[in-house]
């Protein structure tokens, strides 16, 4: 949720009863002005909040020259202080954190064991042993980074034309765009993922008769497995506005008005996979 329309923007997901209260609009609001200003950033965000037993964690983020490359993960307890959130890269822990499958306590030096999924020996096409399933040490703080991670990788989303690719190579906020139209607005090819794109590049803009190399570098929805079914597009043709659930992750929602620059993208949930999406179709 860009902090340049903070309210406007959480006015726009009450239509599907994600909400702040007033006092927690306010205190993040102000809190995130502060942040920016001390870490001298060019864009600041909430990613939004997730559920724990005892506290929740709020996620925010902000970046200086690069909005892909650039972003700084904060967390906050209290939505006043924030913590910056630390760089995982080990494999194990990103492992270790989709089976984890207890709820999120709110401590972030709380420890916990995970056991990971045994792994085959395969000899000639063969199974030819298993090896003991590992047990991996889960600090709550590195599952915090990882899920948050992860669910930006795999749901948060962006309308075509909103960033633009310079020629060096930054990826900055397009100044000239100015929102989809009625026959794009309902379209999930003109919604893309708000990250690296994985897919080359030739792949995305072979997709298009109308591409164009400085704004179709990144990944679209549509190509998201399962296909077709891991976003739902709802339409409130009064307002304007176009509302994008994800099936995968429940709790992360992105709005647009149409034929406006302001979208945006927030979770409210408890960082739990949907793994019976395809049992539900």
């Amino acid at each position: 949720m860009n902090l340049e329309f903070f309210s406007e923007g959480l006015d726009c997901l009450m239509y599907c009863g994600m909400k702040l209260s007033p006092e927690q609009r306010i205190l993040i609001e102000n809190s995130l002005i502060a942040l920016q200003n001390d870490n001298r950033f060019s864009g600041m965000y909430l990613w939004g909040r997730i559920t724990a037993t005892k506290n929740d964690y709020y996620i925010a983020f902000g970046y200086t020259s690069d909005c892909l490359k650039d972003r700084k993960y904060f967390y906050s307890l209290d939505q006043f202080q924030w913590q910056l959130l630390p760089f995982v890269q080990s494999p194990k822990i990103f492992q270790a954190t989709i089976l984890a499958r207890e709820p999120f306590i709110g401590d972030p030096s709380m420890m916990s064991y995970v056991k990971l999924d045994p792994t085959f020996d395969i000899v000639g096409n063969q199974v030819a042993g298993i090896s003991r399933p590992e047990v991996v040490k889960l600090k709550e703080e590195e599952r915090l980074a990882a899920i948050v991670f992860i669910i930006t990788e795999e749901c948060a989303i962006c309308p075509r034309g909103a960033f633009y690719k310079m020629t060096d190579g930054r990826v900055i906020p397009n100044q000239m765009f100015r929102g989809l139209n009625d026959l794009q607005i309902d379209n999930q090819s003109y919604y893309q993922l708000y990250r690296l794109p994985r897919n080359d590049l030739k792949h995305n803009l072979a997709k298009r008769n109308d591409y164009n190399y400085a704004i179709d570098f990144l990944d679209t929805i549509d190509g998201v497995i399962p296909l077709g079914q891991s976003f739902a597009l709802n339409m409130q043709r009064n307002e304007r506005l176009v509302i994008i659930k994800s099936c995968l992750w429940m709790g992360m929602t992105f709005f647009h008005k149409m034929n406006s620059h302001k979208h945006g993208f927030l979770y409210l949930g408890d960082g739990k996979k949907n793994f019976d999406l395809l049992f539900m179709y």
